[in-house]
């Protein structure tokens, strides 16, 4: 038990460290949710206190009020007390003899309107004879008026109750200059500003939490039901240093040894995954961005460094970057000039990569006619004929998450290994894919998880690299076909 609490913070903290990087990620696709509400809320608050503002002025008198019974002489007859009894009584009914329905009729037939526009509110200091009354109204000088005359009636209205009084003016009323409750647009922006960006930033994390993704190794296992070969951490480079190699390749020196270890692990799990059946390999993903080029690109040089023979084909016709993922300049023709040329050897269009045993076969433009190439049958005498040249043959695809070409290489193909980018594309997507791809018939190694985030060590360099690119709205995007 103790043991199980010991665990429990930790498996706590992981959790919330992955809703955070769901925040965040969600926050840099939709970060222009909070501005747009702010811009709504701040400007439709605005508009409305705007066409609803009536301004509104206040006049102001303040008093003292005595009864013929509160003044009496002392022995010398030259003093005044004044009676609290008296004082708690006048508090009581002062402002009740003022908002009274007597004193409206009162104030209408003196002035001689059959409305009073303003509103009377009156008010007495505790302890003391002294009172105030307030008008407020939208026309300052009916403010005052309607003030002036309460206070000249007040003393006919007030001997029915209290008899006789006296008023003795502390602070005069006067005719109201500005309003009292001024328009603030720029407040009232601010606020409707605030409320749009927190509605936004809560719509965001909804957004995070009830979005499934993968992020680890047993989440391969447990939401996939597939075989994790190998998590691979993100790389990046310094952000001050634009003119270094940038490349994610294991020949790159400024790639981390994390990352490299991590390539290795994953030659060794693939050669026992892959066995004596596993020559052409397909490697693909859901969705561009992932690095299924980098995964491919790196698996095919860390099998020459083990001595096999390795042909890495670029297969993905619409977005060909298989030599930009190994930094390659060189002009080079791939699957589509090898198809479109009548009786062309594939060998011919080999080309070595240096400092290594890997052949490309890989262009430098993307084709046209991309999904009727694939499934050419002379696609598969290519492959074919290539069986012969190498151990491994690394086939890069389009991917399968989008299109159907994918499903076609597959039935060419031994077996397939699929990439996934830690915290990228939904689950149910991810399952999607992968039954499509299985229903082709292909062996499925397993899932590479690219681009785990890892806080506790410090590889990497600071600036993000981002894998691959979207370029596959370009061009057609054919519906999935079902394999034959």
């Amino acid at each position: 038990m103790e043991e199980h609490k010991k665990e429990m913070p930790e498996l706590e903290q992981i959790d919330l460290f992955q809703l955070l990087q769901e925040f965040w990620k969600g926050f840099r696709i939709f970060f222009w949710v909070p501005l747009v509400l702010a811009v709504l809320l701040g400007g439709g608050l605005s508009l409305r206190a705007y066409l609803n503002y009536t301004p509104r002025y206040a006049s102001e008198a303040t008093f003292t009020i005595e009864t013929m019974s509160d003044t009496l002489s002392d022995i010398a007859g030259t003093s005044n007390y004044y009676d609290k009894a008296t004082a708690e009584q006048l508090a009581k009914t002062f402002p009740y003899l003022i908002q009274s329905d007597l004193m409206r009729s009162m104030l209408q037939q003196e002035m001689g309107v059959a409305w009073l526009g303003g509103s009377i509110t009156a008010e007495a200091v505790p302890n003391t004879n002294i009172f105030s009354i307030q008008v407020t109204s939208t026309d300052p000088q009916e403010a005052y008026d309607i003030l002036n005359t309460v206070i000249e009636i007040y003393p006919r209205l007030a001997d029915y109750v209290i008899g006789t009084t006296e008023m003795n003016m502390l602070t005069p009323p006067e005719v109201p200059s500005e309003p009292y409750n001024s328009l603030s647009l720029r407040g009232t922006a601010v606020k409707g500003a605030a409320v749009g960006v927190l509605l936004g930033l809560l719509l965001i994390l909804a957004y995070s939490v009830t979005r499934r993704t993968i992020r680890t190794a047993e989440d391969v296992r447990r939401r996939l039901n597939q075989t994790c070969l190998a998590a691979l951490p993100a790389v990046r480079f310094k952000r001050r240093e634009k003119d270094i190699d940038q490349t994610v390749s294991i020949q790159n020196r400024l790639v981390s040894s994390a990352f490299q270890e991590s390539i290795r692990s994953l030659r060794i799990k693939f050669l026992r995954a892959a066995g004596e059946r596993g020559q052409i390999i397909m490697v693909t993903s859901t969705m561009p961005g992932e690095g299924k080029t980098t995964v491919a690109a790196n698996l095919a040089l860390s099998l020459s460094q083990n001595g096999s023979r390795v042909i890495l084909v670029d297969l993905d016709l619409r977005n060909p970057s298989v030599k930009k993922a190994l930094n390659v300049t060189e002009p080079s023709r791939g699957i589509p000039e090898l198809l479109v040329e009548k009786g062309a050897d594939p060998l011919k269009y080999l080309v070595e990569l240096k400092n290594s045993q890997v052949k490309l076969l890989a262009g430098d433009k993307p084709a046209a006619n991309a999904r009727q190439q694939v499934e050419s049958r002379r696609l598969a005498m290519v492959l074919t004929a290539l069986r012969e040249e190498a151990d491994f043959i690394i086939v890069d695809t389009p991917p399968c998450g989008l299109l159907g070409d994918s499903a076609v290489v597959a039935r060419q193909a031994d077996a397939s290994l699929y990439v996934i980018r830690a915290g990228g594309p939904q689950v149910s997507h991810i399952m999607d894919s992968l039954q499509f791809l299985g229903a082709s018939g292909s062996r499925m190694l397993g899932c590479v998880l690219n681009g785990v985030q890892d806080t506790r060590s410090g590889y990497g360099y600071g600036q993000g690299y981002r894998y691959g690119s979207n370029r596959y709205g370009k061009y057609s995007i054919h519906s999935k076909k079902k394999p034959d």
